[in-house]
């Protein structure tokens, strides 16, 4: 056994037995302590080359996957630590904080695992293990966000197995990098069947990932869920769910399996585009724009080349800077006592700290300059255009506009709108901390881009 392998057990490992901190007094930094420890594995699996180890598979996506839920694991992880730190050690957060540490667990497993089969019950098993996190308040709509996201999500990856049965069905084998290897030399892909093995996959694992129209449980959990549970559901669960469409489309990928892809995430960001406007909650706007980056990193992934890079960009770029707009969104629930967007006054000067996180966290999930999801759409387009997709990739460049312009009018109404709100109370140093290092991330990738370190 070599340390790759053994870091990337330990990182299934270690937060798995983080549910124990349930029995613990000092739960808290135990937990962050777990989440550090985690991180630093990830970064130093990040350094490995491509490797392939019995039942583990580091590639060029995942790797990149692992360093996202590592880091949005450690820093929810200490935001939830002033986010509830009303609760203080309440057996109610003891059980919160014990899944958190599960639940990443189970994304890690399914990241990093080097079977299909597998990795499809470790999705099942983020079902399992999150559920629970969105209703800590208890309140009657938590419980009905949570119902409906296991219902939904559990349907959808019902039907992705349907589609693993037939990939093993036609090949023989799931584990990954033989399906990914091209050692078929009769491949059935021209088999009338494959195409349906990749719609029941884009279907099923695209539930999960929020993808149109099976995203109905994702605006509810997202927006019931405590804000540091929403930031690890956008930034790292449902890339997780893209990636597991990618690995499915691979063995099963055609003409038109490519085309249906393409047109599946341009519908969805179409969706977006329309519900944009009309939304009231913070939480659900920022759950709805988790749809269009995650539909923006799909197809990136199908189309491949330079848009292949683009995906990786927007991962990254997404998962820190969506994490700052669901912090800054906990920070304002926090100090406001609401979610409702029109009831949110005079951001600006009631808390200029908490402006400027959800502005550049706005700009930064919507593809404003210079920030990697705007130079990771400028590459999924010109691949697109590229590829002949001319009609898609103008209609997507209309509705990347309206979603940018709609989202960031409502954080413009939240900052300078008069009214009679009245702050609660300051916000822990703590979530201030994480909610600043959030944004910077995000605006340091594309930096990093353009200066060759990506």
């Amino acid at each position: 056994m070599n340390t790759a392998y053994i870091s990337m057990i330990l990182i299934m490992l270690l937060p798995a037995a983080g549910i124990l901190v349930y029995f613990l007094k000092m739960f808290k930094e135990i937990s962050t302590g777990i989440s550090i420890i985690t991180l630093i594995l990830a970064l130093y699996v990040f350094t490995v080359h491509n490797y392939t180890y019995s039942y583990f598979y580091l590639n060029n996506i995942n790797r990149y996957l692992l360093i996202s839920i590592a880091s949005i694991y450690f820093l929810a992880t200490v935001y939830g630590t002033g986010y509830h730190r009303k609760m203080g050690g309440s057996r109610n957060l003891k059980l919160h904080t014990s899944l958190i540490n599960f639940f990443a667990s189970t994304m890690f497993f399914s990241v990093i695992i080097n079977n299909l089969a597998l990795m499809w019950i470790g999705i099942e098993g983020t079902t399992a293990a999150s559920a629970l996190l969105i209703v800590i308040e208890g309140e009657g709509a938590d419980i009905e966000a949570a119902w409906r996201y296991v219902i939904v999500v559990s349907s959808g990856l019902s039907i992705a197995l349907i589609s693993i049965i037939i990939i093993y069905r036609f090949y023989g084998t799931l584990e990954i990098t033989s399906l990914l290897s091209n050692q078929f030399p009769s491949s059935p892909v021209n088999s009338p069947v494959i195409p349906m093995a990749a719609l029941l996959g884009i279907v099923g694992f695209g539930t999960k990932a929020g993808l149109f129209p099976m995203h109905s449980w994702l605006p509810d959990a997202h927006g019931r869920a405590p804000s540091e549970v929403s930031a690890i559901f956008s930034s790292a669960l449902l890339p997780v769910a893209v990636y597991a469409i990618y690995i499915v489309l691979q063995p099963t990928m055609s003409g038109v399996v490519r085309e249906l892809t393409v047109y599946f995430a341009i519908v969805t960001i179409l969706f977006v585009a329309l519900v944009m406007a009309s939304q009231r909650d913070i939480k659900r706007m920022y759950a709805y724009s988790t749809m269009e980056n995650m539909s923006l990193i799909l197809l990136g992934l199908v189309l491949g080349g330079p848009a292949f890079i683009g995906a990786i960009l927007i991962i990254l770029t997404h998962a820190f800077g969506k994490a700052g707009a669901f912090f800054s969104s906990g920070n304002i629930l926090e100090m406001y006592g609401t979610r409702n967007i029109k009831s949110i006054h005079d951001l600006h000067s009631r808390s200029k700290l908490t402006f400027y996180t959800l502005s550049l966290s706005s700009f930064s999930v919507t593809g404003a300059p210079p920030f990697g999801t705007f130079i990771g759409e400028l590459l999924i387009l010109s691949a697109m255009f590229s590829q002949g997709f001319y009609v898609a990739a103008i209609i997507l460049i209309a509705l990347l506009a309206i979603i940018f312009l709609s989202l960031n009018y409502k954080v413009f109404l939240m900052a300078y709108s008069s009214g009679n709100s009245e702050r609660v109370e300051p916000i822990s140093l703590q979530q201030i901390g994480v909610t600043v290092f959030s944004v910077f991330m995000a605006f340091l990738f594309g930096f990093l881009y353009l200066g060759g370190v990506l």
